[in-house]
């Protein structure tokens, strides 16, 4: 690093390890990246065969015996030896190993590449005529493990490299204001896209830094936004992010033309704030210079809507089947410990605004509403807590025994699979709002009673009744306008960690 000794002093206390030592540099190290990420694949890929193998050799013979035949196990290893190359070709093919995405971005790429591998190596096979000595088991088990495997090796192994700065990628923020903060919050959270942020840029001169969530560091201010070719050439930074959209159009262009010519990558974060994210398509023009946001609303689709409900009736009808005996036993145990059905239903909105009943176990006295009542007029706190959130969080009168257990570990909600399989719900959607709740929702109401309200949502696993009433609003519109099948699947992996660390719930 050259000149401007302000700027190095403080990008080392932000990243004392982006500045050169007499070591090897951060360019070098950078070089081992692709490298690392290969090795990284490969030894994923090559522990989900040992996998396969062992399930195929040893445990389902022993579950099936004389169904699996033992001879087609060397000639598919002989015959796919070129497996582990295509897994890899399709995943750089994905750009797995140039671009920087957000985990569960990446585990979208990987299992698009698995699978795209799996349809060409079938394919080939067929084509050779050489399917009646493969394995297909094996085959099958083998793409089920990298689908998993995969993502693990590399967020570990992502982390790993960052601490060695093979990864590690350093960036500059121009712009310290909310969206600023934002896009840190976002860097921080997302450790194995491996941005390490050595400072800001900003005009406001009151602002002396950010704070990083991660290690509670401040980032500093290295200067102004006329500050910016002096402090990129001082750092020689080739990532930089402007996040200002607060700037007039005209300027936020300028700064931009500026600083492109001067580094790598300039990424830009434009104002459209709350507009639908997932799959916009950017379309332009070349005469008019003008760019085009082609922005879907998904679930107006009818084929994504028949997509969305195959799906549910799949994963619930499984969910059900498995969920039976723990529900008969929850069933009786709500009816031994207070009066009153082990069910409880209710009347809720559903999709288009029109009522349906839910269902639910129990967890309330059967005079539960007129209890409320008299704890509320007496309770100051719990009434202010109840208009906030609609709910109480510490302490809820109605609440028996056996119901603060379920409500705890969401278990009451278990009986709402039968609303999944009559069509009234989805596993994943909205809130099921009340009818008393309609005239809150306001404007809200239109974009999520576009979807079924679900079981789960994006507010479960965004911290569930610590969120305000407002907040749930705007979290299930966001869902309702990004929705995608792969969405779901992430939202029902997340709710699998909520329920166990029972955050949020009461």
């Amino acid at each position: 690093m050259t000149g401007d000794p302000a700027v190095k002093r403080a990008v080392e206390m932000s990243f004392p390890s982006y500045v050169p030592t007499g070591g090897t540099s951060p360019a070098a190290r950078g070089l081992l990246a692709v490298p690392a990420l290969v090795l990284l694949d490969a030894l994923a890929i090559g522990s989900s065969l040992l996998i396969a193998y062992a399930a195929r050799t040893y445990v389902l013979p022993k579950i099936l015996p004389g169904f699996f035949r033992p001879e087609l196990l060397d000639n598919t290893l002989q015959n796919l030896w070129w497996l582990p190359l295509v897994l890899i070709s399709c995943m750089a093919y994905e750009d797995l190993y140039q671009k920087r995405m957000p985990f569960w971005k990446e585990a979208e790429r990987i299992l698009k590449s698995c699978t795209l591998a799996m349809i060409f190596s079938i394919s080939l096979l067929y084509l050779a005529k050489m399917t009646g000595e493969i394995s297909r088991t094996l085959v099958i088990i083998t793409w089920s493990a990298t689908i998993a495997l995969l993502p693990f090796f590399r967020y570990f192994g992502k982390r790993l490299l960052v601490k060695l700065n093979i990864w590690s990628r350093p960036v500059i923020i121009v712009g310290a204001g909310k969206t600023g903060e934002l896009i840190v919050q976002a860097l921080t959270r997302e450790s194995t896209m491996g941005y390490e942020i050595i400072g800001l840029l900003d005009d406001n001169k009151e602002l002396t830094g950010l704070v990083n969530p991660h290690s509670e560091a401040v980032i500093p201010i290295l200067g102004t936004f006329d500050d910016a070719e002096r402090i990129i050439s001082a750092t020689r930074v080739q990532e930089i992010i402007v996040a200002a959209p607060g700037l007039p159009p005209k300027q936020l262009v300028e700064l931009t033309n500026r600083l492109q010519p001067m580094v790598n990558n300039v990424m830009l974060v434009p104002d459209l704030f709350g507009l639908a994210m997932n799959g916009i398509e950017v379309e332009y023009f070349f005469d008019e210079q003008a760019l085009l946001l082609n922005v879907k609303n998904k679930l107006k689709s009818t084929l994504n809507r028949s997509i969305k409900r195959a799906f549910d009736l799949v994963v619930g009808f499984t969910l059900l089947l498995l969920c039976m005996p723990a529900m008969l036993l929850i069933a009786a145990a709500v009816k031994l410990d207070s009066q009153g059905p082990a069910f409880f239903a209710q009347e809720r909105l559903g999709q288009g605004g029109f009522a349906f009943t839910c269902y639910k176990f129990r967890t309330m006295y059967a005079e539960g509403d007129k209890v409320l009542k008299k704890y509320l007029r007496t309770n100051r706190q719990a009434r202010e807590e109840w208009q906030a959130y609609n709910k109480l969080k510490n302490y809820d009168p109605r609440v028996t025994r056996v119901g603060s257990l379920l409500r705890r570990f969401s278990l009451d909600e278990l009986p709402q699979l039968i609303n999944v399989i009559c069509g009234e719900m989805s596993l994943v959607g909205p809130r099921p709002y009340l009818p008393r709740e309609r005239k809150q929702m306001g404007a809200w109401a239109h974009d999520i009673q576009v979807a079924k309200p679900g079981i789960t949502g994006l507010w479960q696993v965004s911290g569930r009744n610590e969120i305000d009433f407002e907040g749930r609003l705007k979290l299930d519109t966001w869902y309702v306008r990004n929705w995608s099948l792969w969405l779901d699947i992430i939202l029902l992996i997340k709710t699998i960690k909520v329920v166990i660390k029972r955050e949020g719930a009461y």
